[in-house]
């Protein structure tokens, strides 16, 4: 295809997948649909209604994201040559810890996050995440982890003008267009761009990574029905409660004492407003006349309505594999042997995503180091996570002593059990020979003067 019909096609394509990535996000944010309540709703319902919204989705992904932390870089089996040294001045300079996790967020939302690896006016690498709102990528049909075509929006209000940048046939080409036509905002990424005088080569794919979620799919993106539910039920319970406030109050007229009710006019022919005569007060007494009751309406239970909720919830949970304790904190409490298959699930479900991210972010540092003329040869270059079985620093420290009886190596468990990065390990193996030299030094001495003048 030429550069227009990649235009064409790649904006197409940005329109709709950035109506998918904002309709999933709005569950992770507190804007999901609102529960449906009739078609003639005013504003003021519409508010109402927004009180009912949770934001179960969010729960989901930052339970699972909050395991997947990347803690360091290793370049071939050294861990202070100039590779990991430019490698570890790249992650600093980009944030990379702060890019990352809202590219694996975006991913565990969204299905797929992106990380874009460009050249800084100062020759540096330069790594952003990009909004799956804004950012679309083609991947290759035969290795879908791998991106032939690329293409980035966004829009600058003070200028009132939106830029595009295209990647596609080895070319980066940069478009314009006024945000307004006949001043009126517009909506869709597709139709009226200009070409722009910016063109540059790249070699090889697009400078972008993807961060693929398993199936291509949002972590709560086949529950979204159950989301709903729990939202409409709680919507439920606030128009019942609404309703409810006030207990409603009614004259009831007894016909087998003869009664004859309340006269609907005073002797001068004037209504009468019995709202005003028996406004109730703590200091209220009404007279009523024979045969004349009042009838109070009782209070529904809403025990029924919490316990369907909360089940709905326990479902949510299981069907996400996230542990109940993070949706309902009275839960907090519940057996041993009931809150350790959730974790297990949830660790098995960090390990999976993070072999699913891994390969992206070792191919992003790779470009970025590429930028920066450093070249890792034949080595291999590896982005390091910490454990995702997160544990008290006690059991940490507990399963480390079990290793090291067991005879496992202090850098290996250091890696493993207390998920130290590679910078970490090499920072603690330096001090710990210092103090050996320093333990030597001070006790020869000692020795000295304890042995006398025939040792001496």
């Amino acid at each position: 295809m030429n550069s227009q019909q990649w235009v064409e096609y790649l904006t197409g394509k940005l329109d709709r997948s950035k109506d998918r990535a904002l309709f999933l996000r709005s569950y992770t944010n507190g804007h999901a649909p609102l529960p449906e309540m009739g078609p003639n709703l005013r504003a003021s319902w519409a508010a109402f209604q927004r009180k009912s919204l949770t934001n179960s989705g969010g729960l989901v992904v930052s339970t699972l994201a909050e395991r997947i932390v990347p803690n360091g870089i290793i370049v071939g089996d050294a861990n202070d040559s100039p590779q990991v040294l430019a490698a570890q001045r790249v992650w600093r300079d980009n944030r990379m810890d702060v890019a990352v996790s809202d590219a694996v967020f975006d991913a565990l939302t969204t299905g797929y996050g992106y990380l874009l690896i460009t050249q800084g006016v100062d020759g540096h690498a330069v790594v952003t995440r990009e909004d799956a709102a804004q950012f679309y990528v083609e991947p290759d049909p035969t290795q879908p982890w791998k991106a032939i075509a690329a293409i980035k929006v966004w829009r600058v209000p003070s200028e009132r003008t939106d830029y595009m940048v295209v990647w596609a046939d080895g070319v980066k080409l940069g478009y314009t267009r006024d945000s307004y036509t006949d001043d009126k905002l517009i909506r869709s990424v597709q139709g009226g761009w200009k070409p722009t005088l910016t063109m540059e080569e790249y070699e090889g794919n697009p400078p972008v990574v993807i961060l693929e979620n398993k199936d291509g799919k949002g972590e709560f993106q086949s529950q979204l029905g159950l989301i709903d539910r729990i939202n409409w039920g709680i919507l439920q319970r606030l128009v019942t409660m609404s309703m409810q406030a006030f207990r409603q109050r009614a004259l009831k007229v007894d016909d087998s004492q003869n009664g004859e009710g309340l006269p609907d006019a005073d002797e001068d022919g004037n209504d009468i407003d019995y709202k005003a005569l028996f406004e109730p007060a703590p200091g209220a007494l009404w007279e009523l006349p024979p045969g004349v009751e009042i009838w109070e309406s009782q209070q529904t239970s809403f025990q029924d309505m919490l316990a369907a909720v909360k089940d709905d919830w326990r479902e949510l949970a299981a069907e996400t594999a996230t542990p109940l304790s993070a949706m309902l904190p009275d839960s907090a409490n519940q057996s041993a042997n009931g809150a350790e298959e959730p974790q297990k699930q949830l660790v098995f479900k960090a390990k999976d995503r993070i072999q699913r991210f891994r390969p992206a972010l070792n191919v992003a540092m790779v470009k970025a180091l590429q930028v920066e003329g450093a070249d890792i040869g034949d080595q291999t270059l590896e982005v390091v996570f910490e454990p995702p079985n997160a544990v008290s620093m006690t059991e940490k420290y507990a399963a480390a002593a079990q290793a090291k009886a067991a005879g496992e190596a202090l850098e290996t468990i250091q890696r493993n059990i207390l998920g130290y990065s590679p910078e970490q390990i090499a920072q603690d193996k330096q001090r710990r020979a210092e103090e050996q030299i320093n333990l030597a030094l001070n006790t020869l001495p000692q020795q000295k003067a304890n042995d006398g003048p025939a040792a001496a």
